[in-house]
């Protein structure tokens, strides 16, 4: 084996390993799901890269051709790379962090992967065996799926969405989806004569049953549409192939009569029994998750048209999310770092020039499918390919993109420009340049150096990028076991573990320092040493200024910072952090409501009755907002307005914390008039029969409290060490109100 061979197998081998990193679950890791197959994906490409560099050496063959494609693609990461260093944070914009492990670095890579796949899997040949090789992988990863469904594997993210070893059902449904069009696209490509082609349809039914599974509507909606779209196509323009004509036309009528079908009987009874047409069938506008897509992707609009021309830089939606908070989005999640479409993503990402960079590749690839003959595809087989792109498009409409199915796309990319490639364009004036040597006739000691440097710039990149940050990842989640939170500090004391990684200084310390919060509040429990909660605060506040420090206008360090100095008592630090966090993000209620039942908690009602006043006024929907107001009203007395803004509040005003407050405030007739109001309309548990018993008691009605203590416990018997302290209480005098 000649050294050119030796390298091109290298880099073959790493390509080929590629559609197995979907199998990879680094469980000694943080977010196991995502870092092990990125960092994974990296060292393969610069393993790829130096083998590919060595080639160029010696073999100026294996240089890259042109192709629109390769002109968008190396625009797109240009372009993104621009927006990044110009954005808000370009560190985040870099780097990402471990729970998306996107940044530019991944694009890099993604590029890099492309235009090497590109250069060596030189015929469609060896691309055919590459795409056979992800099928099979997609195998392994449905028997994984179908393993989950027959009880056999837990399910990690959900109780019956299935998401393999993905770890997220979205990022499985999108798999499976390419995979359903890759077998077909492929088994009409194949050879009929030698009897495996068979196995395509096989594959891409089993990807369906998977697709199914995961009951990701965005991606069942994408693999309708695709197929429909193909169908539309041949249709179209199949007027020299009429029985396949008349076969598509068949599949547009059967796919609009069972959309209709579907939508006709979407309430009977054979669609509510499936879970996953049961979700289909909640589609509306009126949908929580849709009508929380649409605030999202207002919000991202606002952003955009403040950074219309290359956006805030990848990992910057947190800034946007904050900014132009939706009220009306309380029910949702509290955070999100994505618009959950990848549009939307990519306009805040790189404004209006990041989108139409990302577009311009599927631009090209439709441009050479459609306008080119280079690569000699069927209409039918054109058909296909542009449906599963057409799939792939409505399923990032509705959530963000992921390292698999980056790949994937990429890997598409580099297959139609090795069809459709040709030679750089010169300009006549150019004078071709002189041809390498052939590998044996270069000089040894050539060979020997470029190696070494080659060698040496690889092995440091991939400890650049890889072996340091994945050390410190496992050092991280060996920092947060119970066993090692504390290590020894070498001179015979102990130290916070956190802090090693913290001080590393690389992408995860974001991330170090968030569990180093949760940490430290831990230590509040009165049963852990005052030397050790003292070491957890101190370190804890440090980082969080040494953070602030770094990133001024982040309204979730700001929050989680005002909320860690309130559970320790520093108020007026707390205070500043919140006004801060408000100031950056006016329409987030639940940072006022914070604030407000701090300052209850120091007796500052009349400021805590403004804060809330303000929340509740910003929407008046969310209950938390509403009993908060109410809470802070009961402290000072003001009974009617608080009775009135019950009334609007509707069932929340039956919540244990206003039940509570008339309690500690001593309006024991509120007490029981609430909970059997709450009673009487079908809504109490136990607890809150405890809750009357001790309003009754404040009253001096002992026989009532007592019975409403025997109707707890026969409700809850886990209830029954507290009734039976309260009724020693109650029996002895003990007072039981504030």
């Amino acid at each position: 084996m000649t050294l050119r061979d030796l390298l091109r197998f290298t880099v073959l081998a790493c390509v080929f390993t590629t559609p197995f990193i979907g199998l990879l679950v680094a469980e000694s890791m943080f977010f196991p799901f995502i870092t092990g197959k990125n960092f994974a994906f990296r060292i393969l490409v610069e393993v790829m890269l130096g083998a590919w560099a060595m080639l160029l050496f010696i073999d100026a063959s294996y240089r890259p051709k042109f192709s629109w494609i390769l002109a968008a693609a190396g625009t797109f990461l240009a372009v993104i790379a621009i927006a990044d260093f110009n954005g808000v944070n370009p560190y985040k914009s870099f780097w990402s962090n471990y729970e998306r492990m996107e940044g530019l670095i991944t694009h890099a890579h993604l590029f890099l992967y492309f235009i090497i796949a590109a250069t060596v899997l030189r015929t469609e040949e060896v691309w055919k065996w590459f795409f056979r090789t992800s099928l099979s992988a997609s195998l392994i990863v449905a028997a994984y799926a179908f393993s989950q469904k027959f009880g056999m594997q837990a399910i990690h993210q959900s109780a019956t969405r299935l998401d393999a070893s993905f770890g997220n059902s979205a990022y499985l449904a999108v798999y499976a989806l390419f995979h359903i069009f890759l077998a077909t696209f492929l088994y009409l490509r194949s050879e009929k004569k030698n009897g495996l082609h068979w196995i395509y349809p096989i594959v891409a039914v089993a990807n369906f049953f998977v697709l199914f599974f995961t009951q990701t509507r965005g991606s069942l909606l994408g693999l309708v549409g695709g197929f429909f779209l193909a169908a539309l196509l041949v249709s179209i323009l199949g007027k020299d192939e009429p029985r396949v004509r008349k076969y598509a036309v068949g599949g547009i009528v059967g796919v609009v009569a069972l959309v209709g079908a579907f939508i006709a009987f979407k309430d009977s009874s054979l669609i509510q029994s499936s879970e996953t047409l049961k979700r289909m069938a909640t589609i509306s506008l009126s949908d929580s998750t849709t009508n929380s897509r649409f605030m999202i992707w207002e919000m991202s609009w606002e952003g955009f048209k403040e950074r219309p021309l290359l956006g805030w830089g990848q990992e910057n939606f947190l800034y946007v999310f904050a900014k132009h908070y939706n009220p009306k989005m309380y029910n949702q999640e509290p955070w999100f770092d994505r618009s959950h479409d990848v549009f939307f993503d990519w306009l805040i990402a790189g404004g209006i020039l990041g989108l139409l960079a990302y577009l311009s590749m599927f631009a090209a690839l439709l441009y050479y499918l459609w306008f080119t003959k280079k690569h000699r595809f069927s209409l039918l087989e054109r058909a296909i390919f542009t449906g599963m792109l057409a799939g792939y498009f409505i399923h990032n409409i509705f959530v963000f993109d992921n390292l698999t199915s980056y790949l994937i796309f990429f890997s598409l990319l580099a297959y139609i420009h090795t069809l459709s490639a040709e030679e750089f364009p010169m300009k006549k004036s150019d004078v071709p340049a002189p041809k390498k040597k052939k590998e044996e006739e270069l000089e040894p000691g050539d060979l020997a150096v470029a190696g070494v440097v080659i060698f040496a710039m690889t092995f440091a990149l991939i400890y650049a990028v890889n072996i340091r940050n994945l050390n410190a990842n496992v050092a991280l989640i060996d920092s947060i076991r119970p066993e090692t939170v504390l290590i020894d500090d070498g001179n015979g004391g102990k130290k916070i573990a956190l802090k090693d990684v913290i001080d590393l200084g690389l992408f995860g310390t974001d991330e170090a320092r968030e569990q180093l919060v949760q940490f430290a509040v831990q230590t509040l429990d009165p049963r852990i040493p005052e030397q050790i909660r003292k070491d957890f605060y101190d370190l804890t506040a440090s980082e969080f200024e040494a953070e602030i420090k770094e990133d001024p206008e982040n309204v979730r360090t700001l929050s989680f910072a005002a909320t860690f100095y309130a559970r320790f008592g520093k108020y007026e630090k707390a205070l500043e952090y919140f006004q801060k966090a408000i100031a950056l993000s006016p329409g987030r209620q639940s940072t006022y409501l914070d604030l407000s039942m701090m300052l209850v908690g120091i007796g500052r009602y009349t400021d805590a009755e403004g804060i809330a006043k303000t929340a509740y006024e910003l929407e008046k929907s969310n209950g938390q907002a509403g009993i908060t107001y109410v809470v802070t009203l009961i402290y000072q007395n003001k009974v009617d307005e608080a009775n009135a803004i019950g009334r609007e509040i509707g069932d929340a005003v039956y919540d244990t914390r206003i039940v509570n407050t008339y309690g500690n405030t001593g309006n024991y007739n509120k007490v029981v008039q609430l909970v059997n109001e709450k009673i009487g309309r079908g809504l109490a548990d136990a607890r809150d029969y405890i809750a009357l018993a001790g309003g009754l008691a404040s009253l001096g009605q002992k026989e009532e409290s007592f019975a409403a203590l025997e109707k707890a416990v026969e409700l809850d018997a886990s209830v029954k060490d507290q009734a039976e302290q309260l009724r020693k209480q109650i029996e002895v005098g003990v007072a039981i109100g504030r």
